[in-house]
C-alpha cells in the first residue's frame, strides 16, 4: 500500500473512467489503489455542484484517489488511449491528510463502550481531535422504553478525525457501520506545491 496520494480530475463518462482505471489496476494485479471519491463520502464539489448533484444533474468531472506510484502509469495509459477513450485529466494534487467530524449518541453501556473503544482507540496514524465523550447514568430511568425521553444510561460525543487519506477512508468505512453515529463528508488536504 502507499504512503502517498494523490487526487487525480477525470473528464468524461463516470462508466468510462472506472472501467478503463479498475481494468488498468486489475491488468497489473494491483489491489486497493484506485478510490474513486464520490464512493466513500469525500467532499470534493462546491455548493452548487453539490446542489446539481442533488437535483439529478451529473457533472462529466470524476475524482479519483491513486497511489504516487501508479499515478505516472495511469497518466501514461490515459495518454496513449485518449483518442479511443476521450478521458481528459484536468488536474492532480498531492494529498497531504484528511478529515471528517463524527458525532454519537448510544443509550445503552455495551453500545457506549464500543463508540468509546471506536473513537478513543483508533489505528496507528489516525489522531482523533476534540474528543470528549460524555456519560451520564439516571437510574429513574431504568425500565423505560427505548424511544422515551429519559434513559438511563446515555453517552454522547462529538469530535475530528485525522490522519492519512487512506487511513482515513478505511476509518470511515468502519465508523459508518455503526449504530448512533453520524459522520460528515471527509476533506482533503492538499501538500503545498
Amino acid at each position: 500500500m502507499n504512503s502517498e496520494y494523490y487526487e487525480m480530475v477525470i473528464e468524461g463518462s463516470l462508466d468510462r473512467i472506472r472501467g478503463f482505471v479498475i481494468g488498468f489496476l486489475e491488468g497489473r494485479g494491483i489491489q486497493g489503489e484506485a478510490i474513486f471519491e464520490e464512493d466513500h463520502h469525500v467532499e470534493n464539489e462546491s455548493r452548487f455542484g453539490q446542489m446539481m448533484r442533488l437535483i439529478g444533474v451529473k457533472g462529466n468531472r470524476f475524482h479519483l484517489i491513486i497511489g504516487a506510484e501508479f499515478l505516472k502509469l495511469l497518466e501514461g495509459a490515459l495518454e496513449r488511449r485518449k483518442d479511443q477513450l476521450a478521458l481528459k485529466i484536468t488536474s492532480e494534487k498531492k494529498i497531504s491528510r484528511a478529515s471528517f467530524g463524527f458525532r454519537y449518541r448510544a443509550y445503552t453501556r455495551e453500545l457506549g463502550e464500543e463508540l468509546m473503544i471506536l473513537f478513543g482507540d483508533p489505528a496507528e496514524g489516525i489522531e482523533v481531535r476534540d474528543y470528549k465523550p460524555k456519560e451520564t447514568v439516571m437510574p429513574e430511568g431504568k425500565g423505560v422504553e427505548a424511544y422515551a425521553p429519559l434513559h438511563e444510561y446515555e453517552i454522547k460525543a462529538t469530535g475530528t478525525i485525522y490522519g492519512p487519506v487512506r487511513d482515513v477512508i478505511d476509518f470511515y468505512g468502519r465508523a459508518e457501520h455503526q449504530d448512533m453515529v453520524e459522520l460528515d463528508s471527509i476533506k482533503l488536504e492538499y501538500a503545498e506545491a
